[in-house]
């Protein structure tokens, strides 16, 4: 609903999956890890893990957000910490795939010079990977940076 009412067209994350882990397979295969989810979610929304994603829910950023043409990327790397809560015009440039449901693509981001000069000056701020990239979780201020937008966007 909150992705509909943002009229986004792409959701782009930096993991494998965008859905909660919790709410994919990874619920059956990890039993020691969905019960520590379960104890969470008991105290925190006051419901067991099975009940908060129930079946009609199960991998409902696959299942609902694709019919309304909201697509998704995983596994995002790079610089996405950059545009954390901002838009941008995205290109993706997928392997050529017959009959398949996803497969490896190449994700750009297109933005103005001076928006690219800005994001530059911040990566030169940054702690990076070992391959050049922003170490997402080593630099909280980005982060901080992507909920002040987020919150100033909603009012």
């Amino acid at each position: 609903e909150w992705a509909r009412a943002k009229k986004l067209r792409w959701i782009g994350v930096d993991c494998g999956s965008a859905d909660h882990p919790m709410n994919t397979i990874i619920r059956n295969w990890m039993p020691r890890q969905a019960k520590e989810a379960d104890a969470h979610f008991k105290k925190k929304y006051d419901m067991p893990l099975e009940q908060f994603f129930d079946d009609s829910k199960y991998q409902l950023m696959h299942l609902e957000l694709f019919n309304h043409g909201i697509i998704h990327a995983e596994c995002l790397g790079g610089d996405i910490d950059l545009l954390l809560n901002e838009r941008a015009t995205i290109a993706c440039f997928p392997w050529r795939l017959v009959d398949g449901e996803s497969c490896i693509a190449r994700i750009v981001a297109f933005v103005d010079d001076a928006k690219h000069a800005e994001l530059m000056a911040k990566k030169e701020k940054a702690k990076l990977t070992k391959f050049g990239d922003i170490a997402g979780i080593q630099n909280d201020w980005l982060h901080d940076e992507g909920r002040a937008r987020a919150l100033c966007a909603k009012k």
